[in-house]
């Protein structure tokens, strides 16, 4: 990590800490937006361009133009392709062609305040509720290939109803998202307190309850075939989350795969081909 990063990051801590104890309400308040805000690529217009041979389209969500693109014909059965946190739809990229050549039309999109869809602030229901909208408004979605919350997404899509995929696919699924929220507090030097306050105004913004966001809370209830992959070597979402939800997800599949980390096994072609066999076997 650059000297400058660390003394950056430590500085901000060192006054959020401090202000945490002094106007603990504003530290929540500003917890919450921290915790809301996905980091911004540099290079998100530079990526959509990676996506120039798809055919382009925008959906509106909440008053946000969400960027969607597709590839294949539109008389095929579609696969979406969900990204995760801090993602773009380019970093799933390497899905399409084997999907596309298997026969299926590609779907892929930006999450709301990621890439070149717009927004400042969103959740996982926000991911939940736009991955329903892609695929209501496209029609006729076998499956979906999600990574890291965009797994979580998914999931908490067909619990909800909002969606029915018969095939799912997840790449470094998340299954502890309170954990989660404990090691981003403590990346901030956050008190417990503040980090409590900032759970209760997330679920009071969604009006939903942390814990029924959990991926093995809502995975036994799911009918759709699922294959989790997972790498062993993911230091950002340890493997052992991956394996977690196989687990409770009834009848998943789980394979793993050493070396790739949590960004590069999108690109790795056993994964992609895994994906489409899944997906496409009968």
């Amino acid at each position: 990590m650059p000297a400058a990063f660390s003394l950056s990051r430590i500085s901000t801590n060192v006054r959020f800490s401090a202000s945490a104890l002094l106007f603990p309400d504003l530290a929540t308040a500003v917890a919450e937006r921290m915790f809301l805000t996905p980091p911004r690529t540099r290079d998100a217009a530079a990526s959509a361009l990676d996506l120039v041979d798809a055919r382009s389209s925008f959906l509106e969500h909440k008053g946000r133009q969400i960027a969607m693109w597709r590839w294949g014909s539109r008389e095929a059965p579609a696969v979406v392709l969900a990204h995760g946190w801090g993602g773009y739809a380019a970093q799933m990229r390497a899905f399409v062609f084997p999907l596309v050549q298997a026969g299926y039309r590609v779907i892929a999109y930006d999450q709301p305040a990621h890439g070149v869809s717009e927004g400042r602030l969103t959740g996982l229901p926000d991911f939940a509720d736009v991955l329903a909208e892609v695929a209501g408004i496209h029609g006729s979605v076998a499956a979906v290939v999600a990574h890291s919350l965009g797994g979580a997404a998914a999931a908490l899509a067909l619990a909800n109803g909002k969606a029915s995929f018969k095939k799912v696919v997840l790449v470094s699924p998340p299954s502890d998202l309170v954990g989660y929220s404990r090691r981003f507090a403590r990346w901030y030097w956050m008190p417990e307190a503040v980090r409590r306050g900032m759970q209760a105004a997330i679920e009071e913004r969604y009006g939903v309850r942390w814990e029924n966001l959990e991926v093995p809370r809502v995975a036994p209830r799911l009918s759709a075939q699922a294959l989790v992959i997972h790498d062993r070597d993911d230091r950002l979402m340890p493997w052992t989350h991956g394996a977690t939800v196989a687990r409770h997800w009834p009848g998943a599949k789980l394979m793993s795969t050493e070396g790739l980390g949590h960004r590069r096994i999108l690109s790795d072609e056993r994964v992609t081909r895994a994906a489409a066999e899944f997906i496409d076997a009968r």
